[in-house]
């Protein structure tokens, strides 16, 4: 509830690491490093590594990593459209979207804003706390499809609506008034900004089950997150939260970008190694890649492998796909099954069916790149990428078990 974009995970991470004593550390700046110190990097607001540092780099880095965005809609520059009396925004979407969830329901804005003050450029995180929009679906009367062979066209039916109006006049600057109503500045001062669109009904407990967009991926952030900063070990441990999972990775703060190698070299580096101990140490270090899985749908059964069956609540999922979508092998699961065997928890196995193509991870990005071994893993959930994701309570805590022991064990 309180991340509803990946700026805001992101800052919420950074807050849970400085009170349990990790020290941020600026890209732009050399790195003083002390024997067993706790540090964390920020990239652009939406991307985070942090390290636990052990004894000896070179023994290598055990490392978790997920991803802080979700599906959503951005907003455009010159968003405003006046039209048959309606103000309403222009968007784009974002990830691979279940377009009909977002129909209907009560949505408002967050992000990041750009603006001048006393000459220089400053910049805010904004989420505008109170009920802003909404895209409504038209009468079945007048779409009589819709619950047939119907699909939405995402640049003429689904524009959120803000409010009625008399003028298309009333929507000139209606986004730079409303920015700088929340930011207390002047209208005229607001550079730029980038805004997603998020739901504004909360989180919810049903049952044995939990409801609320994002799951994928905050809730292995989360899971990853908590078990960091909970763990007690001798070793290298390290977290990367990546942006941009969701359309490919090839941002600046995306997997594809150099930001966690750069951070572990620069770790080898300022501790004393060379260039040399940081190949050594990648050939020693082992990475999950905790995105989420796909649990069987009780009335969509027919879309999973048959022998491989994943439900909720009964485990951790290793993720596996002979394509290399998935990191999975025979050299990296073992250990997490004897992880979930130690602690006396299940572990279960996810292929998809031989005729869907799944999605990836940045996992193989990190394989591939770095080197590093890897393991594809998730929690199981349903409905992944609606504006709304259901998951199990059980499989979060056990995620964090698994995590944290991965974190402790020698």
């Amino acid at each position: 509830d309180e991340s509803p974009v990946s700026y805001y995970a992101v800052k919420n991470a950074a807050d849970i690491l400085r009170a349990k004593g990790f020290v941020e550390l600026k890209e732009n700046e050399k790195w003083e490093i002390r024997p067993s110190g706790r540090y964390f990097v920020v990239r652009d607001g939406t991307a985070l590594f942090a390290v636990d540092l052990g004894e000896d780099l070179s023994k290598g880095f055990d490392i978790i990593g997920s991803h802080t965005e979700s599906p959503t809609f951005k907003l455009k520059s010159k968003a405003e459209i006046g039209a048959h009396g309606y103000l309403k925004l222009n968007v784009e979407a974002y990830g691979g979207m279940i377009y009909s969830t977002w129909l209907d329901r009560t949505l408002s804005l967050a992000g990041k804003v750009v603006y001048e003050k006393d000459g220089r450029l400053s910049s805010s995180l904004i989420n505008i706390d109170r009920d802003l929009l909404t895209i409504p679906n038209a009468a079945i009367h007048m779409n009589r499809t819709v619950n047939k062979d119907f699909s939405y066209n995402p640049q003429d039916n689904l524009y959120p609506l803000v409010k009625t109006i008399k003028e298309k006049a009333e929507a000139d600057g209606f986004i730079q008034n409303l920015l700088a109503d929340e930011l207390k500045v002047e209208a005229c001062d607001i550079i730029d900004y980038d805004l997603d669109l998020y739901d504004r009904q909360k989180g919810a407990i049903i049952n044995d089950m939990y409801q609320i967009g994002r799951i994928d991926n905050l809730g292995s952030v989360h899971a990853s997150l908590k078990a960091f900063v909970d763990s007690e070990s001798t070793k290298t441990n390290c977290l990367i939260l990546n942006d941009s999972e969701e359309i490919g990775s090839r941002t600046r703060t995306g997997a594809f970008s150099p930001f966690l190698k750069d951070c572990l070299n620069r770790l080898i580096l300022a501790t004393g190694l060379t260039e040399e101990d940081y190949y050594i140490a990648i050939d020693n270090s082992y990475l999950i890649s905790a995105d989420q899985a796909h649990a069987i749908h009780p009335n969509f059964a027919q879309f999973s492998d048959p022998t491989n069956e994943v439900r909720m609540n009964e485990g951790l999922v290793i993720k596996i796909a002979t394509n290399g979508a998935y990191t999975s092998s025979i050299e990296t699961k073992a250990r997490i099954i004897k992880i979930a065997r130690d602690l006396g928890l299940p572990i279960q196995t996810f292929h998809n069916r031989n005729d869907k193509q799944g999605g990836s991870t940045i996992g193989p990005i990190a394989a591939a790149t770095l080197g590093i071994k890897s393991i594809d893993v998730g929690e199981p959930i349903l409905a992944m990428h609606s504006i709304r994701e259901l998951g199990g309570v059980e499989d979060h805590y056990q995620a964090y078990q698994i995590y944290k022991r991965f974190y402790e064990e020698d």
